[in-house]
């Protein structure tokens, strides 16, 4: 079986329930998610695309050689999962671990920098992991997780073990889940958007000359993202000044050294594609430049 076929069936399973990665969305806590990204993924019609990014990536890559690592470090024996775990009551919570050894669940990690990392050792993690981890372990009725971190701003190859027990506060959490579950998923409720972009992606068109009466809540906010606004422009005239100040300094060079001898600013030539449309329909006869053409529909957000 292809590695591509195997991740797409992976996306698929995830449909299934509510795994460890999307409770921090659905709790608000995400940085990278939001519930409503994650009701998408589980009631879309077509299946989810593949949106690996390459952090997510590079965890995958590197995932085995974490666990190496942390086998070599431990002496601990580790076994890779490959099977889809459901809480025996609550079905609609899945798990997908990395590994088990000995009773414990392994999960392999990847960071860039050790912010929001505590001692080795220890159960202080990022939130969303923390989180992650809490519902492994009650899915799978597990009593320890060892997160085993490949930090890569480290020189030399190794992993930092965290020990994360399993917390009776996760119940609560877990009530939250299910009843999430209940409304968006079974039920016939969607996640309110968090975001402008999530609002354009629920209300994607507007009803011909439809209005509504603005309210003094509404009135204060108009005013308030006018200020914003104008804070923005200047911040941005400030940054457009500073940034011409640098490049006449440069000229042609490519590099600003500090008194360190490292750089400081960067300048340097870079090269991109792109479909000159014009060209296109300069060229290509007008049936087959109209099969190519594709019409997007978006709203346009104005502020009077």
């Amino acid at each position: 079986m292809s590695t591509t076929t195997e991740r797409q069936q992976w996306l698929e399973r995830r449909r299934s329930g509510i795994g460890g990665s999307d409770v921090a969305p659905i709790l608000g806590m995400s940085k990278w998610r939001t519930a409503y990204d994650v009701w998408l993924s589980k009631t879309a019609e077509t299946p989810e695309e593949d949106q690996t990014t390459m952090p997510m990536l590079l965890g995958n890559v590197l995932e085995p050689e974490v666990l190496r690592l942390y086998e070599q470090q431990t002496g601990v024996s580790v076994r890779r999962s490959r099977v889809l775990h459901k809480h025996a009551t609550h079905t609609e919570l899945i798990a997908n671990v990395d590994a088990t050894s000995r009773g414990r669940i392994i999960e392999a990690k990847t960071a860039r920098s050790r912010d929001g990392w505590g001692d080795a050792g220890s159960d202080d993690i990022p939130e969303a992991y923390w989180l992650q981890v809490q519902h492994y372990l009650y899915v799978c009725q597990k009593p320890l997780a060892d997160v085993a971190v490949m930090f890569l701003c480290d020189d030399i190859p190794a992993v930092s073990v965290y020990q994360v027990p399993v917390a009776a506060e996760y119940e609560d959490i877990v009530a939250e889940l299910v009843d999430w579950w209940q409304r968006y998923v079974e039920g016939t409720e969607v996640p309110a958007p968090v975001t402008s972009d999530e609002c354009s992606r629920v209300w994607r068109k507007s009803r011909p000359g439809s209005t509504i009466a603005a309210t003094g809540e509404i009135l204060q906010c108009v005013e308030r993202l006018k200020a914003a606004k104008a804070h923005v422009k200047t911040i941005e005239e400030e940054i457009d000044h500073l940034e011409t100040e640098l490049k006449a300094a440069m000229v042609d060079a490519e590099v600003i050294l500090g008194p360190s001898g490292k750089p400081v600013v960067t300048w340097k030539t870079s090269s991109s594609e792109r479909v000159d449309v014009k060209r296109v329909r300069e060229v290509l006869p007008a049936d087959l430049v109209a099969q190519c053409v594709v019409v997007s529909e978006s709203r346009r957000f104005l502020v009077k």
